[in-house]
Order: structure tokens, then sequence, then C-alpha cells
């Protein structure tokens, strides 16, 4: 093999392993499918984040501590209604049944979580939203949180831009 061969190989080696590691690095980690945020009227609102084909099964919000019972808000999917977009807390969509009632309001000094359950097909999707009404009043507007914890902040128009990663398990 001549030296420029080998320099051409070597070339193409470095740079297929810096193509490797830069797709890599740079693919985003799955997104929130479910954020919160405060409603016109002073309550809280689920986003549910825009993925074709998603069909919600129920969406479950709870107090978050270990040492009290858990109070539970929750609603079911009747026959094949559609996703929503939003729900009110404490007011369920259209084609949606309140399943469990046991919370009833929110307090403050409370962590609550938010759970989504549903599917894209046969492959079960499930998404998480904890907040508190401390952190609810303190996002600043067009603010919403997502994910475990209520620490993620991100603004509203970027949750509900639909890219594919936030339609994955």
């Amino acid at each position: 093999m001549n030296g420029r061969a080998i320099r051409r190989g070597s070339a193409l080696l470095i740079g297929t392993i810096l193509s490797a590691q830069a797709v890599t690095a740079c693919t985003p980690a799955p997104q929130a499918l479910l954020a919160a945020e405060r409603n016109e009227s002073g309550g809280i609102r689920l986003l549910i984040a825009p993925c074709p084909d998603f069909k919600m099964g129920g969406i479950s919000v709870f107090v978050d501590d270990a040492t009290t019972p858990k109070a539970k808000w929750a609603l079911m999917r009747e026959s094949d209604s559609n996703t929503p977009s939003q729900i009110n807390l404490f007011s369920p969509p259209e084609g949606y049944k309140v399943n469990t009632a046991t919370l009833t309001e929110l307090q403050p000094s409370t962590s609550y979580s938010a759970v989504i359950r549903g599917s894209i097909g046969s492959d079960s999707l499930t998404g998480y939203a904890d907040f508190s009404l401390e952190k609810i009043d303190k996002l600043r507007p067009g603010k919403v949180l997502v994910g475990p914890h209520g620490g993620n902040v991100v603004s509203r128009k970027g949750f509900l831009k639909s890219p594919p990663g936030k339609c994955k398990k």
C-alpha cells in the first residue's frame, strides 16, 4: 500500500469515528410528554404533547409524599375518545370520566405528580410532570414545568412543538 492510500484510509476511518461521535453526542433525549402550567382562571392545566397517533388511556394526579395517604384524581378514556391537547385539573374533558377523586383541591407546600399513560399503536407511552403551587407561581409567562421533580422549566411554545423524540418511549 502506498502512503497516499494509507492517508486516505486513515482519513476515512477518523471521519467515520468523528461522525459517529457527533451523532451520538448530539442525539437529543426524548422530550416531555406532559407539562403543567397555571390556566387563565388560576387553576392548574396539564398540557399533552402533540404526538401523532398517541391515544391517552388515562391520567392521574396525586400527592407526591410517601408519609401521607395518596390523595388522587384520575381520569379514564371512554370508548374511542380523542386525546385532548390540555386538561384543566378537576374538569374532565369530553370523552373522559373521573375514575378516582380523593384529591379535590391543591394545597400550598405540597408536591404533586401527574402521570399520563397511553400508547402509539401497540407501544405503551408514559409521561410525567411534577409540580407544586409554589413552582407553578414562579413560572414566567410562556413557561411550563415538565418532567419528574418539577425542576425542568421549558417554553410553552417549545413544548407544543412535535419533534419525534417527544413521542417515543
